[in-house]
């Protein structure tokens, strides 16, 4: 997926970068499901996004924020054994359908 699209540009000759977000709060769950960030990333996007969550739905029955939870979908982060329990216990299935290489999960 090209991010790119989400950027405004710098109205600057020299550098030709992209500086501000623009719309990426506007992404839905379907585009962020096909960024790459792991089996664990991919599937725990996938699970939240089946089950109707918001990332900040997500953090607080985890008791974490929502930022973790993007940090832990994008591969920024792990979490401990200990959440990652608790989001099995949340989505009603295992730590291995969390954790295991799939191409499509239920």
């Amino acid at each position: 997926m090209d991010f790119s699209k989400y950027f405004k540009k710098k109205n600057d000759s020299k550098v030709k970068n992209f500086s501000k977000l623009e719309i990426f709060e506007k992404v839905n769950d379907e585009e962020l499901i096909e960024v790459s960030g792991g089996n664990f990333s991919s599937n725990l996007r996938q699970k939240r996004a089946i089950a109707g969550l918001t990332q900040k739905e997500l953090g607080k029955l985890l008791y974490s924020s929502k930022q973790a939870v993007c940090n832990w979908e994008h591969g920024r982060r792990e979490p401990s054994l200990e959440v990652v329990q608790e989001m099995a216990n949340v989505f009603k299935c295992s730590i291995d359908d969390l954790l295991k290489d799939s191409e499509n999960i239920n």
